[in-house]
């Protein structure tokens, strides 16, 4: 049996761009690692956003099991949306797995571990941890030992804006990938563990906002490579704290590529008739300036403008922040400006979700349930036609029926659509608002986005070498049990990614399977309550999940 397992979380982590930089001999510990093991492309989920990605990661189930399907959920009795947190995760986790088997854990900044649950060992959660929050570590304690060892320790990366300058920012956060390795080596070395994880945001955030510097020939400067070159450094150090027996694996939720339009799925379907609009003065008041293009997508330039100074005195912390002002707020068309009986279809999240208002399901739904399936094909159908009109290209061709693509227990929350643009390089936007009064048009506030690849690497005692496999992010976390010579929950939706061990490994160890029953697991995350919707939306918009 191996050893112990160390995983890298790299966000983001792009395989044709970390192999490209390989094969320039520019990054040496990924080098090593792909010629000392199996490496390959690790599918995400469709769409590849956050929230589901590392949800399906740390279970190895699909979102129609665990429950989250994008960053957002629905409130109960509301048109509302509130982020994810690892509480509605209803699906073991492997961290409660390996802890109910006796096993050792380590949680180092992963996404969706927030707020902290009780587990074997130790949960310094990561993206979206509030920044007041008392629930900021298992055992609590825990939080003040990492400030002791980093005092500028962050949870995630600080969202950057144009306006804030791009060295500053790139540098901030190469001390912070610095700080977190020193808390990792603190805790490989001071705790005992079977299985630990680290995760690193900042290759995710400065693709989101500087893949142009890739794609521009005339800066002599690139930011993405610089934090890359830093993660990639960051592996060697930990790598030196392994034993020969441990296992290594490096991954990411999703790969990334350039963004050059969005597409604003509720400004669609509100010219499709799918969306109506209350009809009183304040409405209409703010759909005049709305078709005359005074919207959030307006103001992001005037934001730009005034970061600068304004941020000096503390007034906004992102450009983002002018357009989402209380007061200037007041001007724009949100969900509070929807007549919902009179409304058949919405978007609650990024990239490619639609709802249909389904009466006795919807708080005023108008949809009759049998009128589902034909209203469902009508959207679709036209889906398949729109056309991005800067390149004359159709948008998507892959479209799924929800509660078909998607299974489990949890499926009767998916969205009834779920779409996947062909060329990523537009992407849905409709988390919540109106942003645009246009259905297309070019992405503003960042420059890079999501992709479906992410990347899988792995190093160990009984890991093929110098081997190519390819694998969906659903199998890691029975990949790490097989690895740990552990049963496998018979719930998870995850194979093993067998064609990464050696075949001596896989012929002396069966795979063997066990019931959450069995386990005693109750998934029931009992991380507390939270009452910081407000600043998670807050973090995300800023992080550029949301606008």
């Amino acid at each position: 049996m191996s050893g112990r397992v160390f995983v890298i979380g790299i966000d983001g982590g792009d395989y044709d761009l970390i192999n490209k930089w390989i094969e320039e001999d520019k990054l040496p510990n990924f080098k090593k690692i792909k010629e000392a093991g199996s490496s390959g492309k690790l599918r995400s989920t469709i769409p590849p956003i956050t929230g589901a990605a590392w949800s399906s990661f740390q279970t190895g189930t699909n979102p129609g099991k665990h429950g989250a399907f994008n960053w957002f959920k629905r409130k109960e009795g509301e048109y509302s949306a509130a982020p994810v947190t690892y509480n509605d995760i209803a699906e073991p986790t492997i961290w409660q797995i390996l802890s109910k088997q006796n096993k050792k854990v380590g949680v180092i900044g992963v996404p969706v571990t927030y707020p902290p649950a009780e587990i074997n060992g130790f949960l310094i959660p990561g993206l979206l941890t509030p920044e007041k929050s008392d629930k900021q570590s298992y055992p609590a304690d825990i939080i003040d030992e990492v400030r002791e060892i980093a005092p500028d320790y962050k949870f995630s990366p600080k969202e950057w804006t144009r306006g804030y300058d791009p060295h500053d920012w790139v540098n901030e956060m190469l001390d912070d990938i610095d700080n977190k390795v020193k808390v990792t080596k603190h805790f490989m070395e001071t705790r005992e563990w079977d299985m630990m994880m680290v995760h690193f945001m900042e290759t995710d955030q400065v693709q989101h906002f500087m893949w142009n510097y890739l794609e521009d020939d005339s800066i002599n400067w690139n930011p993405v490579f610089d934090i890359y070159k830093k993660a990639d450094e960051a592996i060697g150090r930990i790598s030196e704290k392994l034993n020969d027996d441990d296992t290594l694996l490096i991954m990411s939720d999703h790969g990334f590529g350039p963004l050059r339009y969005d597409f604003h799925i509720d400004t669609w379907l509100l010219r499709e008739g799918y969306i109506n609009f209350r009809n009183n003065f304040g409405t209409r008041f703010k759909k005049f300036f709305f078709n005359r293009g005074v919207n959030k997508d307006s103001l992001y330039p005037i934001g730009e403008y005034l970061y600068p100074i304004v941020n000096k005195i503390g007034f906004i912390n992102n450009v983002l922040d002018v357009a989402s002002n209380p007061l200037l707020e007041q001007l724009f068309l949100s969900s509070h400006n929807v007549d919902w009986k009179n409304t058949k279809a919405y978007s609650h999240s990024e990239i490619g979700h639609i709802y249909l208002n389904v009466k006795g399901r919807e708080p005023e739904g108008s949809v009759e349930p049998e009128d589902v399936p034909k209203l469902r094909q009508e959207i679709i159908a036209k889906l398949r036609e729109l056309k991005n009109p800067f390149t004359g290209k159709k948008i998507t061709s892959q479209i799924y029926e929800g509660d078909k693509y998607y299974h489990g227990d949890k499926v009767e929350n998916a969205p009834d659509i779920v779409f996947l643009p062909d060329d990523l390089e537009i992407i849905g936007k409709g988390a919540y608002d109106f942003l645009s009064h246009k259905i297309v048009n070019k992405s503003r506030f960042q420059t890079g986005h999501h992709r479906m690849d992410g990347i899988m690497f792995a190093k160990g005692p009984d890991v093929k070498v110098n081997n190519s496999v390819d694998a969906h992010i659903m199998d890691l976390a029975p990949t790490i049990l097989y690895n740990m010579g552990l049963p496998l929950l018979d719930s998870m939706d995850g194979m093993i990614a067998d064609g990464a061990f050696k075949e001596e490994f896989i012929k002396n160890h069966q795979v063997e399977k066990i019931s959450k029953d069995e386990l005693d697991i109750d998934t029931d995350k009992d991380g507390g309550d939270d009452d910081s919707d407000g600043e998670m939306k807050e973090r995300l918009k800023g992080l550029g999940y949301v606008s």
